[in-house]
């Protein structure tokens, strides 16, 4: 197969086909037809080729686009991903540790009954092992004469709907019978399905031991009461249940010694012939006239009262009472109750942390579909003070070049903190950039933190303030204040907090991200360009303006360097320099050792870059005295091989000395792409002197044989 013609041929063959015409004008010498018409038909190639080179290189523009715009996609939808699983991972800890700390037996469960986990809880009351209970049916706790009650929690559970302290019998591994209080609520995913039950139990064998004794002994005739009275008065009076009696308009009868010392008194004396409603919270105290009607009607009810001490603390209890009415000249109520104060704390807890825990969730999904910085920064500023119940906060953002933090988006707080800026260590912000860990101050005014400009303007006395970081690396701060509602914040307030900067992290990252790439877009338009433009030129003065136009105006370099291979092969010598002090002819590096980077791009042909991380290695620096020419030295710096079919012709060096930006690897691709335009246009242009020296040669040679 004959080779197809480079460009390069085509053009030398057309330069020289036309030169042969003008000399045989010039000295009338007629040509053969097939000459004359030889000439067209190679223009005609040259057309094709052309437009062929164009088509390719807009083909190559659309792709490196697509694929862009693919990773993009891929990487935001990856960081998600990995964001959402740290993020769940860390809220199933802090709920792993309530459940394993907790005193009731707390059983996960699919809706087929096979058991998933078993707490420590569960192992006391039932006396297996988690080894031994997970992956067996629960009904192995069942007792044989309650067939049809696991079928018919499952069945309520399903319906989605929540089974409350129901009282039943299970079995212990000694065979033993356990009187528990279960609630058992169904378990949904993220759709909202119902994947399993969780199941909360409590032993409450004693009560029941002690409410039986007491209904047992309230049936028994008077007379026998008499003969059991001090036995019965000393199993009321020593046991941990609160036992009372009142009349059917509430006063009390009677109390136990559990009642007088929860509720913080010393003697009986203190409630009896007091009303119980004068006990109750200010906020449940209305509901008790609907309580007498409901005992008095029914003879009996259940439920949950909440109760002031003594000295104001307000205590929850579950009660159980009773009308006994039979043999008596006036009906009195029987009560018991059991003080489930901590389990219901930890229930509201558990409560108020999950819903919160949904509400971050969902503001994390929405600040990450946020690509805007400016909206993203308000969007996070705004919501993780709705978060924590606050009304203003701000987001500073860290500026490696300048060392300092600056305040770029404020949430009901005054103009003066938008831009405001902190160094390290200055202020709560500046000093949890530092540190690197978060931060509570529930007293801010008088604390080492506030700033000079709190006292006149400030307007909030506690802070709470993580920092962002994106793998190890300072984002900014996040900070939010108690301005105008003088909460004070808790560590459940910073742990969520310390959530969410996590995630908003990431997401400014991204942001950033996305700024980056649409400007790399754009940047590859000017490329694209700036090629286009570089291809209609055919002197070699021409092609290096337009280079070093491109270093300025579409990458932005402060500096750049074009050197060239020597046609004895020995050293690379500056063709073009941009932003430096010595003349061009003092611009060159040997090929070798000496050569440092340099030389090692164009002998390999591979990319060097340095991030100005640490010394510069000593393979890629410069033996004196080139190491001396400041146009080369620089401790951040990109040096590209100027690379045409497949043989290096020299390198292109480049850097930001003057504005000390980092050079970021889209920016470096960029570069890499202008390099092989730049190494095209270099070799046209040699071609196109040459050929036209060689015209001029020919033209001058027929002008002395004439």
């Amino acid at each position: 197969m004959r080779p197809a013609l480079s460009c390069s041929a085509v053009l030398f063959c057309l330069l020289l086909a036309t030169a042969t015409a003008s000399l045989a004008e010039e000295n009338r010498i007629t040509p053969v037809a097939t000459a004359r018409s030889s000439i067209p038909e190679t223009q005609m190639v040259v057309g094709l080729l052309a437009a062929s080179l164009l088509a390719l290189t807009l083909y190559l523009a659309q792709a490196a686009r697509r694929v862009a715009k693919k990773a993009v996609a891929d990487n935001r939808e990856l960081k998600h991903r990995i964001a959402e699983l740290k993020r769940e991972g860390e809220t199933l800890s802090r709920l792993a540790s309530i459940v394993e700390s907790s005193d009731d037996a707390i059983i996960g469960k699919t809706l087929d009954g096979i058991i998933l986990s078993w707490n420590p809880g569960a192992e006391r009351i039932y006396g297996y092992s988690q080894k031994e209970m997970i992956g067996q049916p629960i009904s192995v706790l069942v007792p044989s004469d309650h067939p049809d009650e696991i079928i018919q929690i499952f069945e309520e559970v399903k319906r989605g709907k929540r089974v409350d302290h129901f009282e039943t019998v299970r079995m212990g591994k000694d065979g033993g019978r356990i009187d528990v209080s279960l609630t058992v609520s169904p378990i949904k995913d993220a759709t909202g399905e119902i994947t399993g039950a969780s199941t909360i139990t409590r032993d409450i064998t004693v009560r029941k031991r002690t409410a039986e004794a007491l209904r047992h002994s309230e049936e028994r005739h008077l007379e026998a009461l008499r003969h059991s009275e001090e036995r019965y008065r000393d199993l009321v009076e020593n046991s941990e249940a609160l036992i009372y009696t009142h009349d059917p308009e509430g006063n009390l009868l009677s109390v136990n010694r559990a009642m007088v010392r929860h509720l913080g008194y010393s003697f009986a004396e203190e409630l009896l012939g007091r009303k119980l409603s004068d006990f109750l919270a200010s906020d449940v105290v209305h509901l008790f006239d609907a309580y007498l009607d409901t005992v008095m009607k029914d003879g009996r009810t259940e439920g949950f009262m909440k109760l002031l001490t003594r000295g104001g603390e307000e205590r929850f209890f579950e009660y159980r009472n009773s009308l006994r009415a039979e043999g008596l000249a006036r009906p009195i109520v029987h009560g018991i109750a059991h003080d489930v104060t901590e389990r219901m704390q930890v229930e509201r807890a558990l409560d108020k942390r999950t819903k919160r825990m949904h509400a971050l969730r969902a503001l994390t999904q929405e600040i990450t579909r946020e690509l805007d910085l400016k909206t993203l920064l308000g969007l996070i500023t705004r919501k993780a003070a709705m978060l924590l119940g606050a009304s203003s906060g701000a987001v500073y953002l860290w500026d490696e070049t300048a060392q300092v933090l600056s305040a770029q988006a404020v949430y009901s707080l005054g103009e003066w903190t938008r831009g405001k800026s902190l160094r390290l260590g200055e202020e709560i912000a500046g000093t949890i950039a530092q540190r690197r860990e978060g931060m509570i101050v529930n007293d801010y005014q008088k604390s080492p933190y506030a700033g000079s400009l709190f006292h006149e303007r400030g307007g909030f006395t506690a802070v709470v303030a993580e920092p962002l970081l994106y793998h190890d690396r300072l984002v900014g701060v996040l900070t939010v204040n108690n301005e105008g509602t003088w909460q004070q914040f808790s560590e459940e307030d910073r742990d969520l907090l310390g959530i969410l900067a996590v995630d908003a992290a990431i997401a400014i990252e991204n942001a950033r991200l996305y700024s980056a790439l649409a400007d790399s877009k754009r940047r590859l338009e000017e490329l694209y360009e700036l090629g286009v433009a570089m291809q209609e030129h055919r002197t070699l003065r021409a092609g290096l303006d337009l280079i070093l136009k491109g270093a300025q105006t579409v990458l932005r370099f402060d500096r750049m360097n074009i050197l060239l291979a020597d046609p004895d092969g020995t050293r690379l010598s500056a063709l073009a320099s941009l932003g430096t002090e010595e003349p061009i002819e003092q611009i060159y590096v040997p090929l070798g050792p000496k050569g440092g980077g340099i030389a090692k791009a164009f002998l390999e042909r591979k990319d060097i870059v340095w991030e100005g991380i640490g010394p510069v290695p000593e393979e890629l620096r410069l033996a004196h005295p080139y190491s001396e020419i400041k146009a080369f030295r620089s401790r951040c710096f990109v040096i590209v091989p100027l690379i045409v079919r497949g043989a290096a012709i020299g390198v292109l060096g480049a850097d930001r000395k003057f504005s000390q930006e980092a050079i970021p690897p889209e920016m470096i691709h960029l570069l890499k792409i202008f390099a092989a335009q730049a190494a095209i246009t270099i070799d046209d242009a040699r071609l196109y002197e040459e050929v036209t020296g060689h015209a001029k040669e020919l033209g001058r040679k027929a002008e002395d044989r004439t």
